[in-house]
């Protein structure tokens, strides 16, 4: 009976030990989408511009520089610097900064705007 006390306190110890680390808080799994255990940081918009166009015109904005400047080629004009400033309006776009793509896109009117003889 002895031995029967001491090995079942054995494995109550042993089953109280294994079983500590159980309760403990564990780590939270990585997420693969972020690639780490926090959630991402949303992207932020770059200041406005006085005079700019609103972050939330972008997205429109974007359809109708490209219609501009494709009319401009079309016309025989230089269009090289409108379409730097529109490309960089969309790669800020892509990348969530609205007000930033919102100011590459006023600028590729006003390059269009310049190659047409008006400012």
């Amino acid at each position: 009976m002895k031995a029967f006390l001491s090995l079942s306190g054995i494995i109550i110890a042993s089953t109280l030990w294994l079983a500590g680390p159980s309760f403990a808080q564990s780590n939270p799994a990585p997420n693969p989408a972020t690639g780490g255990t926090i959630a991402p940081i949303p992207p932020k918009d770059a200041p406005s511009a006085p005079g700019s166009q609103t972050a939330n015109n972008a997205e429109k904005e974007a359809d109708s520089i490209a219609a501009r400047i494709e009319e401009a080629r079309k016309q025989g004009k230089d269009v090289r610097n409108a379409e730097v400033e529109e490309k960089q309006g969309e790669a800020a776009l892509q990348a969530g900064y609205k007000a930033e793509a919102a100011q590459h896109f006023q600028r590729a009117k006003e390059e269009l705007a310049r190659e047409s003889g008006g400012v």
